[in-house]
């Protein structure tokens, strides 16, 4: 049988992984995006007629992996209402889309660990209650809301994922990871003074590899059970003080850190962790790529970009 995804979000950081992981693993792709590129349909998801669109020039869809969102937390707050248009109303226009033009189709509803707020207990399962204490996890809970009324009212071939933090090369610099590698490489070659800024150290949060997430994705999409959801996480949380005392251990440079008010968020968890117990017994997922490997990606994708 042919495997044939729609990618939405398909120019963005997981959905570029995504779309090179399952064209390997011999799927046909369909990518869509706020604004076209090469390869990547023009779609804005809150606009029902350029939805249909895509599905109309996509045909034979047997799965959709829907990542597109307003995902980084910050712009969430800035701008609440663009946040609850694109991530649940957007989720609502490719849901029904899908209901018309593809109904036999699967839908893998990317969430985030986000919605589950503060932690009542540790490790988090997928039973934890959804607490969403910012715009972004506000509008994510609602669409994982939103796609659990779909199963249950619809019988929706749906499937519920909520990843936990994940980063790897290609990431915005708005993301902590991906903003400590990049200011480490800017001192290096020589494009900023020895100082990184920072944030709230003391965070702990749950890391993987955008590599294992993608794996993740297309393996709940074949064997994931209809109707439920699942966390994406490695089972262990890190400081992010951790995280920066690492990279700036993989660099020759004497680096000084320098605390930004700016880096702040009004509301922050103190800890993240994951259970990912339901998606192992389900579906054989386990992480494989180590912490330390992906600081060192990030930061050697840093380096070639300012050696280039």
């Amino acid at each position: 049988m042919t495997r044939r995804a729609l990618i939405t979000g398909g120019a963005g950081f997981a959905g570029r992984v995504l779309h090179d992981y399952l064209t390997r693993q011999g799927w046909e792709t369909v990518r869509c995006d706020c604004m076209a590129s090469p390869g990547v349909l023009s779609c804005d998801i809150t606009d029902a007629n350029q939805v249909d669109a895509v599905f109309q020039q996509a045909g034979g869809i047997t799965h959709v992996f829907h990542l597109a969102a307003i995902a980084f937390v910050p712009t969430a707050n800035r701008d609440p209402a663009a946040a609850m248009n694109v991530n649940l109303i957007g989720a609502i226009r490719i849901a029904e889309a899908m209901r018309q033009h593809a109904p036999a189709a699967r839908l893998l509803s990317i969430a985030s660990a986000e919605v589950y707020g503060r932690p009542i207990s540790l490790p988090i399962t997928e039973t934890h209650p959804l607490n969403p204490v910012n715009p972004y996890a506000i509008s994510k809970a609602a669409a994982d809301f939103y796609c659990a009324y779909l199963h249950e009212g619809h019988k929706v071939d749906v499937v519920r994922v909520r990843p936990f933090n994940h980063a790897g090369p290609g990431q915005s610099d708005q993301f902590v990871l991906s903003s400590f590698a990049r200011q480490i490489a800017e001192i290096e070659a020589g494009q900023r003074t020895p100082v990184v800024k920072v944030g709230n150290l003391r965070a702990a949060r749950d890391f993987l590899h955008v590599n294992d997430v993608v794996r993740a994705y297309e393996l709940i999409a074949l064997r994931g059970h209809s109707g439920e959801a699942y966390n994406i996480c490695s089972g262990a949380a890190r400081t992010i003080q951790d995280a920066l005392n690492l990279l700036i251990q993989m660099s020759p440079k004497s680096i000084v850190v320098e605390e930004d008010p700016e880096r702040f968020r009004p509301v922050d968890v103190p800890e993240v962790t994951g259970s990912h117990a339901k998606l192992t017994e389900h579906t054989g997922w386990t992480p494989q790529i180590p912490f330390e490997e992906i600081l060192s990606d990030i930061l050697n994708a840093w380096r070639k970009h300012f050696r280039g």
